[in-house]
C-alpha cells in the first residue's frame, strides 16, 4: 500500500475509532459493573469492537476512493446540462432509487405488518426525492432555508 493511502486509512480509522470507542466504552463499563459476562465473551466482544473499527475505517476509505469520484462526476455532468428540468429530474430519480434500494427501510418495512411493504418503501423514497428535489431547487434558486421551513 502506498504511503498517502496508508495515511489517510490510518484517519479512517482514527475517525472510526471516534465513533465506535464510546458506545464501546458504556458496554464494557456495564458488563464490569450491572451486567456481569463471562471472560470468553468479553473477549469475543473486544475483537468484535476492534474489527469493527477497522471495517467501518476501510469502508469509508473504500468510498472515498470510489463512490465520491464517481457522485462527483455524476453530478457536474448533470448540473452542466444547464436543463432545470433535467436536474430535478435526476435528483428526484436519484433519491428514489437510493431509498429503494436502502437496505434497513426494507428491514423496516417489515416490521409493520398491517400496511404491505412496497407501500411503504414507496412512499418513503417518493418523500425522499419530493425534498431532495426541493433541496436542489433551494440551491439553485438561492432560497433561505428559513422561508422553506416556515412553509413546510
Amino acid at each position: 500500500m502506498a504511503r498517502p493511502q496508508r495515511t489517510i486509512l490510518l484517519a479512517k480509522v482514527k475517525e472510526a475509532l471516534s465513533s465506535v470507542l464510546p458506545i464501546a466504552i458504556i458496554v464494557f463499563i456495564l458488563c464490569f459493573t450491572i451486567i456481569p459476562i463471562p471472560a470468553e465473551l468479553l473477549m469475543t466482544s473486544v475483537c468484535g469492537v476492534f474489527l469493527l473499527i477497522l471495517g467501518i475505517g476501510m469502508f469509508t476509505l473504500g468510498a472515498d476512493m470510489s463512490m465520491t469520484p464517481v457522485g462527483e462526476i455524476i453530478g457536474s455532468t448533470v448540473t452542466r446540462s444547464r436543463k432545470l428540468w433535467f436536474v430535478l429530474l435526476m435528483s428526484f430519480l436519484m433519491g428514489v432509487i437510493v431509498t429503494i434500494s436502502e437496505p434497513d427501510l426494507q428491514v423496516l418495512a417489515e416490521q409493520v405488518p398491517s400496511i404491505p411493504n412496497a407501500v411503504i418503501i414507496y412512499a418513503v423514497a417518493i418523500g425522499v426525492g419530493l425534498f431532495l428535489l426541493l433541496a436542489v431547487l433551494r440551491i439553485l434558486l438561492k432560497w433561505r432555508l428559513s422561508y422553506i421551513l416556515f412553509a413546510l
